[in-house]
């Protein structure tokens, strides 16, 4: 069977079921409702759509420079009649930008300088301001490291503090924040910094993101999932017959 977990990283899997950045539900209904358009430029509009789920009922905004939703009034999703996107596309390649910007939603249990700083980050990335969110992701860098408490009083120093810190963790992650080219100065809004490239960008965004929630999230679940194995136990406990021997 062919391998299709890359759909679960997509906003819409089709016209019909969507991944949702808010409760994280995959391929549940959506519903389009409502559709407005701009002025992008002189020569170029711009469509935006508010997307609800049929799960947790939050709404998400994107935008296209296309008119993706077709014209045909079909009742499905989880409100009768709308229109919605063209079948047969990958609506997700025809968005340039969404609200939220990334999928993986930062979890709030990450520190909230944190997420604002990447989320800040992921938005200038999608509008194609690579200063901005070259900026905002070294920001974001040096608030984890402070956070964290690391030693050492050079930047590859202190990023070899925290990866001792979380043995747990894939030192990889900490080693591509390692090689990052001019990262050896604190002061962040430093003009003398060249801005990242979109690749260099998101390779160390989809990094950063991926030690946050080992760092902070994942401790926590496991922790979760103990208190509810020792409930389940206990009750089991609770309910067992004594023998004799007891």
């Amino acid at each position: 069977m062919q391998d299709q977990s890359a759909l679960d990283k997509k906003y819409f899997v089709d016209e019909t079921a969507y991944n949702c950045p808010f409760c994280k539900r995959n391929n549940v209904p959506y519903t389009i409702t409502e559709e407005e358009q701009f002025d992008w430029s002189h020569d170029r509009k711009c469509f935006v759509y508010l997307v609800e789920c049929g799960y947790c009922e939050k709404v998400s905004m994107h935008l296209s420079y296309n008119n993706i939703r077709t014209r045909e009034r079909v009742i499905q999703g989880p409100k009768n009649n709308f229109f919605p996107f063209l079948n047969e596309i990958d609506i997700d390649s025809e968005i340039f930008y969404s609200v939220p910007t990334s999928f993986f939603a930062l979890d709030n249990r990450i520190p909230r300088i944190l997420r604002e700083l990447i989320t800040e980050a992921e938005g200038c990335l999608k509008m194609n301001y690579l200063t901005g969110a070259s900026a905002c992701t070294r920001k974001a860098i040096y608030e984890l490291l402070i956070i964290e408490k690391v030693e050492g009083e050079a930047y590859e120093a202190r990023i070899k503090s925290l990866k001792q810190k979380h043995t747990d963790i894939d030192p990889t992650y900490f080693d591509v924040l390692a090689h990052i080219q001019d990262m050896t100065s604190d002061k962040i809004h430093e003009q003398s910094w060249d801005k990242w490239n979109s690749k260099n960008l998101k390779l160390i965004l989809e990094t950063l993101k991926t030690i946050f929630h080992e760092i902070y999230v994942v401790p926590e679940l496991k922790k979760e999932r103990r208190l509810e194995i020792e409930k389940l136990r206990a009750d089991v406990t609770s309910h067992k017959k004594p023998t004799k021997y007891s």
